[in-house]
Formats: structure tokens, C-alpha cells, sequence
């Protein structure tokens, strides 16, 4: 079977199996989109271990400086001023702290702080939920990968 056949088909098996859980399994927290968005961020990092290692840190960077700066609109009091202030705050943040190694996957930085606003922007559990969501979307991200190459023909 040709790479790009094994992954489209390890990838459906694996999509199935992430709609199950997080549209079948509502009480489990999981976004569906937020997974799909991790998924995405994983293979565009480049997908393997390299590509975990960049999506993970910058991503999860990104949910929780969002988190942190929509705290701060709300401790402001809240409003169109506050918040237009502290997130041109926090998108200067997620580009600037490409400087440091881990986090230098700026895309996925803006990925995970979009994750977060998309899911509501609650300073509650679901910042625990959306991190834990984009982690276990990398997690359907490299295990697609991963029977997809075992499952394609040898070049």
C-alpha cells in the first residue's frame, strides 16, 4: 500500500475512533474540533517525534497564556478595552517566545490560544480540558502516523 493510502486509512480508523470518544462520549470534556486542531498542528510540525516535540510545548503554552490573559481582561473588569489591550499582549508573547527552543512552533502557539478562545475562554476546568484535549489530539496525530507507515509497502 503507498504511504499516503496507509495514512488516509489509519487516519479514518483513528477519526472514528476520536468521533466515538468525543462526540459519543460527551461526559468525558473532549472537544472534537480541539483534537482535530492538535491532529493538524502535529503533521504540519512535521509529524513524528519532531513534530510532537514542537506542537506539544507551543500549543500548550498558547491555551494556557490564553488562559492567563483572558484572567486578566476579567480582573480588569472586563470590556473591549481590556481585552483588545491583552491580547495584543499575549500575540506579541506567543511570536516572542519562539526564542526559546521548546516553544519556537509559533503556529501551534496561536493553535492552542485559538483552542481556547473557541472553547468558551472559561477560567475554569476547561483549561484543563482543552489541554488535555490537544494532548490526547497529538496522541491521534502520531498514532495515525505511526500505523501508517507500518502498514505501507516498503519503497
Amino acid at each position: 500500500m503507498k504511504i499516503l493510502h496507509a495514512l488516509a486509512f489509519s487516519i479514518a480508523l483513528l477519526v472514528a475512533a476520536w468521533v466515538y470518544l468525543s462526540v459519543g462520549n460527551p461526559a468525558l470534556g473532549f472537544n472534537p474540533w480541539i483534537g482535530f486542531v492538535a491532529w493538524a498542528a502535529f503533521f504540519a510540525a512535521g509529524g513524528g517525534s519532531a513534530g510532537l516535540g514542537k506542537a506539544l510545548p507551543a500549543g500548550i503554552a498558547g491555551i494556557l497564556l490564553t488562559a492567563i490573559t483572558l484572567a486578566g481582561v476579567q480582573a480588569l473588569g472586563g470590556g473591549l478595552l481590556p481585552l483588545v489591550g491583552l491580547v495584543a499582549v499575549l500575540a506579541f508573547v506567543l511570536v516572542a517566545m519562539a526564542d526559546i527552543g521548546a516553544l519556537s512552533y509559533t503556529p501551534a502557539a496561536f493553535l492552542g490560544a485559538a483552542s481556547f478562545f473557541g472553547s468558551g475562554g472559561k477560567i475554569d476546568i476547561s483549561i484543563a480540558l482543552v489541554a488535555l484535549t490537544w494532548v490526547v489530539g497529538l496522541g491521534f496525530g502520531y498514532a495515525s502516523e505511526s500505523v501508517g507507515k507500518k502498514l505501507a509497502r516498503p519503497a
